[in-house]
């Protein structure tokens, strides 16, 4: 087995949940149980329920998103989760530049490049 195998994947993930947070709510504002939810939908994108918060702050933080309160049916308010214009810039600036790297990496794993 790879020695430090389950540290790089960690890094790895860590580096997309910006880009997967952003691009799930630029889908539609979410608040973030229904978020966390979403990622976990995705094995790769487990993460512990509180987890999320840090990486929403920090956003917010820098300004890519905005947060405000929706009263609940029977239950608490919910703090939902809406992109900014900035935040879609970003979304869009990052997504061209996962790409740019998947294929690449795709071309030099399958033997399509040459240096």
């Amino acid at each position: 087995m790879e020695k430090n195998s389950d540290k790089w994947v960690i890094q790895l993930r860590k580096g997309v949940f910006e880009l997967a947070i952003l691009a799930l709510i630029n889908q539609r504002p979410m608040y973030g149980y229904e978020l966390t939810s979403g990622l976990k939908s995705l094995p790769l994108f487990d993460l512990t329920d509180g987890a999320i918060y840090p990486i929403l702050k920090r956003l917010s933080q820098d300004s890519w998103i905005v947060s405000y309160w929706v009263e609940s049916e029977g239950g608490p308010k919910r703090k939902y989760y809406k992109i900014t214009e900035e935040g879609q810039k970003i979304l869009e600036k990052r997504w061209t530049y996962y790409e740019a790297i998947y294929s690449d990496l795709e071309k030099m794993v399958k033997g399509g490049s040459e240096l």
